[in-house]
């Protein structure tokens, strides 16, 4: 009986370590799965279309300077490549992390270069690439993802939260904080223009100059949009010259040419323009002295930071507050524009400006 109870014994024993180890090259094995699981991940580009990512983005290149400028407020020193041609001295002053991810100056737009600065993902304009160069880059295992998103305020968010998800969990909450910010910009100003009539409304043009030659943007372009939140018209929303009609419907029709004689039709309250030459060009032009925004001194240049405010810029979220203080001060009076940029760097580039410096942007130089 002492016997077979001992070899009884034996047996659990042993059919217990079987199922032990049985347990153990299980979890194993759940483990080198999971691990396996987690070495992709799916994110879904502006059309909608699922696209597989490494698990882990460490290096990616935006393809636009407005994405890199987000990239960096999201996610500091994962920047291997950029459009260089978009990326200033202020944005490596600012970003210093940038010039050590992207020492060599590798620009987004050669594949030669993504593939040198051992890019993961680049992201941007479905423009951006040609087939040749997608299909060079997937050779290469260097994922892109289409974010075209780009014509108002709500297009961009959602284009931000995109990118938040590109670069991981943490970056996806602070794109939302960010988008929740740049909400309440807008809330904050629709609210003090609301109950403007029509005919209080101030009329703008966006005016930019070339060469001698003037061009403006329509409604398709997010200038339109900010505008808008900020209680002004864009008196050449339904613009649409000669020449321009072959674009697609609702594309985005950007630097549409436009000449005197049309701006003095128009005659807008407040002209905005894009540099300080160009405003300086404007002010010049005596075929312009009769427009009621030169003649009342009513033109102003676009604020630039890190990137030029009113196009596709992170910054619009200042943009819309900063219209509203030039097209209604008296609503915006308790706006001190110098603050909220102060506030901005602070907040979202985690830099300190002084009062001076906050100015310089404002004036756009």
């Amino acid at each position: 009986m002492m016997t077979a109870c001992g070899q009884s014994g034996s047996t659990s024993t042993t059919a217990a370590a079987a199922a032990a180890d049985e347990g153990e090259t299980n979890e194993t094995e759940g483990a080198a799965e999971a691990e396996a699981v987690l070495e992709t991940r799916i994110v879904k580009d502006s059309d909608g279309k699922e696209v597989t990512i490494p698990y882990q983005v460490t290096k990616v290149a935006p393809t636009i300077g407005a994405f890199a400028q987000v990239t960096e407020m999201l996610s500091p020193g994962k920047i291997a490549a950029a459009s260089t041609a978009q990326i200033s001295d202020y944005f490596k002053e600012i970003f210093g992390d940038y010039k050590e991810t992207n020492p060599n100056d590798y620009d987004s737009g050669s594949v030669e270069d993504l593939i040198a600065a051992g890019v993961q993902v680049a992201y941007g304009p479905a423009s951006a690439y040609s087939e040749e160069q997608i299909e060079q880059m997937e050779q290469a295992g260097i994922i892109y993802v289409n974010i075209s998103q780009v014509s108002d305020s709500a297009e961009m968010m959602e284009s931000y939260r995109l990118i938040g998800s590109i670069l991981g969990q943490e970056e996806v909450k602070r794109a939302e904080e960010f988008c929740d910010y740049w909400q309440a910009s807008i809330d904050d100003c629709q609210s003090r223009t609301r109950d403007l009539s029509d005919e209080e409304r101030v009329k703008v043009l966006r005016l930019s100059v070339n060469g001698g030659a003037y061009s403006t943007v329509n409604r398709t372009d997010i200038f339109t949009s900010i505008l808008s939140e900020a209680g002004g018209i864009n008196v050449a929303a339904d613009y649409n010259p000669a020449g321009s009609g072959d674009r697609p419907a609702g594309g985005r029709n950007s630097g549409l040419s436009i000449d005197a004689e049309q701006i003095l039709a128009w005659d807008p309250d407040v002209i905005i323009t894009l540099n300080q030459q160009g405003m300086d060009e404007i002010l010049a032009d005596p075929a312009l002295a009769q427009v009621k925004a030169v003649k009342e001194g009513r033109v102003y240049n676009t604020p630039q930071g890190i990137y030029l405010w009113g196009v596709r810029s992170g910054e619009n979220a200042m943009m819309t507050p900063w219209l509203g203080t030039i097209l209604y001060p008296e609503l915006f009076e308790d706006v001190d524009m110098e603050q909220v940029v102060i506030d901005f760097f602070k907040e979202w580039y985690h830099t300190d400006i002084d009062e001076a410096a906050a100015q310089e942007i404002l004036e756009g130089k």
